[in-house]
């Protein structure tokens, strides 16, 4: 069986070949003692010039998904029938199958071609045949799948192997023996009608399986359109558990069942429909089998789709959001699916739960909910009650906070949706309804799917408007992982657990917080209004607090608390920057932030922000240096904030009293002596940052070099996929710098560095180092690299300008980020603190530390924060001999020379610029 293609235009003035006769001459060709393998290469060039042209001329995925399909058809038919006059032995002995996604008539520009070759007779008879027929094929640079069986040992294999069972469901004949086939459709459908039950639970443990490796997400920035929740795979899930339940394509019309209504079917194809669009033209793109939407092709593929940059939004993001709107599209047809499916095998069954229970039948609205059990799952008991009731759509949500184990019924979902309408502005200021929405999110169980299902019906949108324009909105950048509101999903997760107590290990303080506090809605609404500022064209802190605080008040929130929720939201990264951008060992860091806030409500709620933030938004967002700064930033500030700065030197005197005494005792071994004497060389400064393990070791690390007669020492170990450097070294000028380009030669990169001093002139420069892209360090010989690198700086300056190491898939080059520097002359009382930001590369904190020291600005700090491509170097700089710089010119040279820095980017044409 052949497909017909239609010949492509030609592209020389001689009529182009088909791929029927290209492949007949070369075989010819090559029977005559002409050529030698000069079928493959004949397959190959023609196959490359037709794929081009099919992408060229047919804007819809799907449609050139099937002329690919019927090209390979073509191709593999005629090698068949070549094939039969060198082996014809083999005839009436073989059959050619096409399996999967190629046996449904579908083929990407570079996927697998999956074929199934059945056979009878001896396996010999038709090895010639198959050889003449795969060899081609492979030598076109083709890649096949295949299995060779009898149509016995082909069941044989499906029966074991779910992977086989699976594509076999879509096993079509190409050609050959139709009687071979025949005989394993037959056996084929006996398998599929005893093992429906086994089939259904195996394929909804995969998909179950695959969504835990997308993290339960269709939200990731960066998505697997394929495999990817909400992506391709998802939908071919459906149409196989509808075939091997009924024996018919779920599109097609002559089906008894109709599982998805003319409606849905419609929604399905369409989704099916916009994902071949933008697979076909990923793999073209690539020139490769790639499904991942990774940020360096997603501005060519939204060009290459006919999007446009428009009303605040580029191409890219436009194109993503489509994508995300798509994802929720097959999330509900899969719920339908998945729901009307479990109706048909529960029936019958006297265990599905029909009567609602006691608990579901009021809420905060008081009067009997309009709701009941349908096959286990919640919906409206009256429809059209709840199309003309707008409050009965937010006690759905309000019985699944309750009982999350009572899935929503797909009907009960159709409806929320269908009445969107009634969510008019006095809806929103119903009070009875903002008292349902504030129970269901503070009490459910499971908050992050309820909000998601709910903006996945278009209700969240409805009901808060701000919100529903940041649903499917990314952040251009390799920081975050998730989609805006993806993000604030699962900080209210985060949020949830901290508030039942789940989380007391990881998060003490924040959970101290909300268990005393009894308004934990202002906790709730703050979370998930934090990221507004992003429904905003050029939106500004103050703008974002007025329209959280209206938001707020709305949903019943006093006025207090809705301010408090409202200025917190607003500025949920203010403690954030400060702990990784200030010097915290500083009294008047931390005095100035806790001014800044100005009371201790305000505290506590950025700092449970703070944490559900960063638990969230970055894969390495959040790690042991960033709590130990959130929790001596929280302290320091709680401490100021009751009692001035004479409560705050009191707490930072303390914390170096407690860290002393405690190196003391880790330092027992030592003599009383030695350890007074090395204790009396680390400064209140130093005692107030680093705990007293980290004393210890510097302590042992100083005696061992000593003993040994070394001017400098480094002590490095893996920690938590990080590398852990300690450098002791005779403090120089530059030292950082040169510290800092023997790791970018070693090819990590500064993930934090802690720059201290000695009473007596010793520089201890403690770094965490991290991969170039922030992925875990395994490898010790990575370690091993770094410690010879560190210490050949730290003992004498390199000779010339250490180069970076060469990163081989390093993304941030693929972005721009606009240079700025920033001179704050208030942030500190001894120095001046800059803060450059631009885009990271190998070696950037060298060349910006190299700067500063040709300057001739002394480092008493650095502090550095990453976020995905952009960078920002905070640096605490004096003039020798430690006066806080404050002339003009001075600055304005500072500012030159560090943007000199910044500018050279080496961003590429096709950069995407980063929002600040």
């Amino acid at each position: 069986m052949t497909s017909t293609l239609a010949e492509a235009p030609p592209v020389a003035a001689k009529q182009t070949l088909s791929i029927s006769e290209t492949i007949k001459q070369a075989c010819e060709r090559q029977r005559a003692g002409q050529s030698y393998g000069e079928a493959g290469a004949a397959l190959k060039a023609v196959i490359e010039r037709r794929r081009r042209a099919i992408v060229n001329n047919h804007a819809r995925g799907d449609a050139a998904a099937e002329r690919i399909a019927g090209m390979m058809n073509d191709a593999i038919d005629a090698l068949f029938t070549a094939g039969l006059e060198t082996a014809p032995q083999a005839n009436g002995k073989l059959a050619i199958c096409a399996v999967g996604g190629f046996g449904r008539g579908l083929l990407a520009p570079f996927s697998d071609i999956d074929l199934l070759f059945l056979y009878s007779g001896p396996e010999a008879e038709i090895k010639p045949l198959l050889d003449f027929i795969l060899y081609p094929l492979w030598d076109a640079g083709l890649k096949v799948g295949h299995g060779v069986h009898t149509p016995a040992s082909a069941l044989a294999f499906a029966e074991k192997d779910m992977t086989g069972r699976t594509a076999y469901l879509d096993a079509r004949l190409m050609c050959g023996a139709k009687a071979l086939f025949e005989d394993f459709h037959k056996r084929y459908e006996r398998l599929r009608k005893r093992t429906k039950k086994q089939f259904f639970t195996e394929k909804s443990a995969e998909r179950e399986a695959r969504h835990e490796q997308s993290e339960q997400s269709r939200f990731l920035s960066e998505p697997d359109l394929k495999e990817g929740k909400g992506g391709l795979r998802d939908l071919h899930a459906m149409r196989w558990l509808y075939k091997y339940e009924f024996d018919k394509d779920i599109d097609d019309p002559k089906a008894s069942k109709k599982i998805l209504n003319e409606q849905d079917l419609k929604a399905f194809k369409k989704c099916e429909r916009f994902l071949w669009s933008v697979r076909v033209q990923l793999h073209t793109l690539r020139g490769r089998a790639e499904e991942k939407l990774s940020f360096d092709v997603q501005p060519v593929l939204a060009e290459k789709l006919g999007y446009a940059d428009r009303a605040g939004m580029t191409a890219a993001e436009r194109l993503m959001r489509h994508y995300f709107v798509n994802a929720m599209e097959i999330g509900r047809l899969t719920r339908i699916f998945s729901a009307k499916l479990d109706e048909e095998k529960t029936k019958l069954s006297p265990k599905a739960l029909k009567l609602l229970p006691k608990t579901l039948a009021t809420d905060e609205a008081g009067a009997k909910a309009n709701i009941k059990l349908k096959s286990g799952r919640l919906t409206f008991e009256s429809p059209a009650q709840a199309r003309r009731t707008p409050v009965d759509l937010f006690r759905l949500f309000r019985a699944f906070s309750k009982r999350p184990d009572f899935d929503f019924h797909p009907e009960a979902l159709a409806i929320v949706s269908q009445s969107l309408a009634s969510v008019t502005s006095e809806v929103r200021r119903d009070p009875v309804i903002a008292k349902l929405f504030i129970a269901s999110l503070t009490e459910a169980k499971e908050p992050a799917k309820l909000l998601r299902v709910m903006a996945e019906t278009g209700l969240l949108g409805k009901y808060i408007p701000s919100f529903g324009k940041i649903i499917g909105r990314i952040e251009y950048g390799l920081y975050r992982r998730f989609s805006i509101d993806e993000g604030v999903y699962q900080s209210i997760s985060v949020l949830d657990e901290i508030v039942r107590g789940k989380a007391r290990d990881p998060h003490p303080i924040a959970t101290k917080i909300t268990s005393k506090d009894k308004s934990l809605a202002t906790f709730y609404v703050a979370v998930l209004l934090h990221e507004t500022i992003w429904s905003f064209r050029d939106g500004t802190v103050d703008a974002a607090e007025k329209l959280i605080a209206r938001i707020a008040r709305r949903l019943g929130l006093p006025a207090e608390e809705a301010e408090l929720a409202a200025w917190c939201a607003a500025r949920h990264l203010e403690m954030v920057r400060t702990a990784e951008r200030r010097n915290l060992s500083e009294p008047y860091a931390i005095s100035h932030f806790a001014e800044t806030i100005g009371d201790q409500k305000k505290l506590d709620l950025l700092l449970v922000l703070s944490v559900c933030h960063l638990r969230v938004v970055g894969a390495y967002s959040w790690d042991d240096w960033t709590k130990r700064q959130l929790t001596e930033l929280y302290y320091g500030a709680s401490a100021w904030l009751s009692g001035g700065d004479e409560a705050l030197k009191k707490r930072l005197d303390e914390r170096a009293e407690e860290t002393r005494k405690a190196a003391g005792e880790l330092l027992s071994s030592w003599s009383a002596a030695d350890r007074k004497a090395f204790l009396s060389r680390i400064s209140d400064a130093m005692l107030r940052t680093v705990d007293a393990a980290m004393i210890a070791r510097i302590a042992d690390l100083a005696r061992a070099a000593s003993e040994e007669g070394a001017e400098a020492a480094v002590a490095a170990r893996l920690k938590d996929g990080d590398v852990e450097a300690l450098v002791y070294a005779n403090d120089r000028t530059g030292l950082l710098s040169d510290l800092a380009g023997a790791v970018a030669a070693a090819g990590a990169s500064v993930r934090t560095v802690q720059v201290m001093t000695t009473e007596d002139g010793k520089a201890i420069d403690l770094f965490t180092l991290q991969s170039a892209d922030g992925a875990p360090i395994t490898d010790p010989e990575m370690v091993r690299r770094l410690h010879a690198k560190l210490l050949a700086a730290a003992k004498s300056a390199p000779e010339g300008p250490m180069k970076p190491a060469r990163q081989i898939g390093d993304r941030r080059g693929i972005f721009k980020v606009e240079p700025t520097v920033r001179l704050d002359l208030e942030a500190s009382e001894t120095c001046l603190v800059v803060e450059a930001e631009g885009r990271d590369r190998p070696g950037l904190l060298n060349e910006l530390t190299s700067a500063l020291a040709e300057i001739g600005v002394t480092i008493v700090s650095a502090h550095i924060a990453t976020y995905g491509a952009r960078a920002v170097d905070a640096f605490y700089l004096q003039d020798a001999p430690g006066y806080k710089i404050t002339n003009k010119r001075r600055l304005q040279s500072i500012e030159h020379r560090i943007l000199g820095v910044l500018g050279d980017s080496g961003a590429g044409q096709t950069a995407l610029t980063l929002k600040p």
